[in-house]
């Protein structure tokens, strides 16, 4: 009945999502069940704020097949939070992981999500278990 939802520490990454205009808060997850994709998601901050933003999970195969990693764009915020630890609600499994021919076709795809994301948010009649 509710989202499935997870919290950890973010770390710092490659900040190869800032140069292609999405920066991500990049959360190091345990082995876990979470299918490799794009998620709608729900994020709430170490000071109490939820924001919206878009997740991807998984090797980031267009880039460098590595260790899977959880990465979080929140939707209109700017900050640091390296260390901090925050809770992701994951609300809706957009697509499957898939490997671009490259970083402009990457960014594209990178838009469509993002959209599809607030609109799903939008529509979203589900509480937030992160508000608390």
């Amino acid at each position: 009945g509710r989202p499935y939802a997870i919290s950890g520490r973010v770390v710092r990454g490659r900040q190869l999502g800032r140069t292609l205009g999405y920066p991500t808060a990049n959360v190091a997850l345990p082995a876990c069940n979470l299918a490799h994709g794009i998620y709608a998601v729900r994020a709430r901050l170490p000071d109490g704020r939820v924001k919206n933003g878009v997740a991807s999970y998984g090797r980031r195969p267009t880039f460098d097949d590595g260790a899977p990693l959880l990465e979080v764009n929140l939707f209109d915020f700017s900050g640091d939070l390296y260390g901090q630890t925050i809770a992701v609600e994951f609300l809706d499994y957009l697509r499957g992981e898939v490997r671009f021919d490259g970083a402009e076709a990457l960014i594209a795809q990178m838009h469509r999500d993002a959209a599809e994301a607030r609109r799903i948010i939008a529509e979203n009649a589900v509480p937030s278990m992160l508000d608390a």
